[in-house]
């Protein structure tokens, strides 16, 4: 019989159950990038993109933050893009082409925080998005610098597809200029696991004493 308590508990369960995978998403979908230009003069561009395989696409955002380095204009901007640098940027895949062109002054590094959110981690879908980063100079702006074959790394987002999970893949094309790291987890975001963790604890105590 389901009774108000069996009911109670089942809520706990679930409660916890969410405060855990909201601390792995958390752990799981940030980056740091650095690409270090020492040894380079001039302008150049840092080119920005974030596509959809497909459209429609479910739902899916990548915010770029915490940017350090010395910029100039802003070249393009097309698509769906918000923001400016040193700022927040933000690209969503609701289009075809996303895309940021964005000036920098070479010689020295140029770091920032990659994040993604959106519907692609609780809504099932078969096709996924690409985020891709790469440095261009030359008199015209179309001379790739640091792999010369094209970006300097890509992060690959596969929603999730029925019982799979959403996963991001990091494609690191370049290791000469840059670097790619997972983000270190935020304290907020152990708290929020632990707090899971300790809410489902307290829910099989609760079963023992009900049982």
């Amino acid at each position: 019989m389901f009774t108000h308590k069996t009911s109670a508990t089942a809520l706990r369960s679930l409660a916890a159950l969410t405060l855990i995978c909201a601390a792995l998403q958390a752990q799981a979908a940030g980056y740091h990038a650095i690409i270090n230009s020492a040894g380079m003069t001039g302008s150049a561009a840092l080119d920005f993109q974030f596509n959809p395989g497909s459209l429609p696409a479910v739902g899916a955002s990548v915010t770029l933050s915490n940017f350090s380095g010395l910029l100039g204009d802003v070249i393009s901007k097309d698509g769906d893009v918000s923001g400016t640098l040193p700022g927040s940027v933000v690209l969503s895949n609701s289009t075809t082409y996303n895309d940021l062109f964005q000036g920098v002054t070479l010689g020295g590094s140029f770091s920032f925080d990659i994040s993604f959110s959106g519907d692609f981690t609780s809504t099932s879908d078969n096709v996924g998005s690409s985020f891709a980063v790469g440095l261009l100079g030359g008199a015209d702006l179309n001379q790739y610098l640091g792999n010369a074959s094209g970006n300097l790394f890509q992060i690959e987002l596969t929603p999730q597809n029925g019982a799979s999970p959403a996963s991001l893949q990091l494609i690191q094309l370049d290791s000469s200029i840059t670097t790619v790291t997972a983000a270190v987890p935020e304290p907020s975001s152990y708290m929020l696991m632990l707090g899971g963790l300790l809410a489902v604890g307290a829910v099989a105590r609760t079963r023992r004493s009900i049982g």
